[in-house]
């Protein structure tokens, strides 16, 4: 399900995981990293505790959940699922979300941004992963084949 396309976008871009409460108030909350395993159709979001307070108020297990991911190329994609383990984020994810960090403060860079303003975003604690299984994909790509399942 989850295509060598849509995974390159999920290992190199930028991610917003979202839920809804029982009264279907949106909530979001920024991925730190993202780890994907295309075997299982599991992907695992990376988040701070502290800064994520009310998305995690409204998320448990067997909630849905809705990624949003996409790369400055605009190519985006958005997955969609049930959560099935909340829980810490091991040393590998940990890892993953440091190399994610790196690469966009090379980004930054090269846009004249400082990486003491770019720290604001992604210098937080990775404490939490998500952990959501894919049963659907769609096309976030501008274009004629936005919104289109995969």
């Amino acid at each position: 399900m989850i295509s060598d396309q849509v995974y390159d976008v999920l290992t190199n871009g930028v991610g917003h995981i979202g839920c809804t409460s029982s009264l279907l108030k949106p909530f979001h909350a920024d991925a730190l990293g993202i780890c994907c395993d295309q075997a299982t159709n599991t992907i695992v979001c990376c988040l701070n505790k502290e800064t994520n307070k009310l998305f995690l108020e409204n998320l448990e297990i067997g909630s849905r959940v809705s990624l949003f991911v996409g790369v400055i190329s605009h190519e985006a994609y958005n997955l969609k699922g049930a959560v099935i383990d909340l829980r810490d984020v091991n040393n590998a994810e940990s890892q993953v979300c440091d190399d994610l960090r790196k690469k966009m403060y090379g980004f930054y860079g090269e846009l004249g941004i400082p990486e003491n303003l770019a720290d604001r975003y992604w210098l937080k604690p990775t404490d939490l992963a998500v952990v959501f299984l894919v049963d659907k994909v769609f096309v976030q790509t501008p274009g004629p084949d936005a919104g289109k399942e995969i």
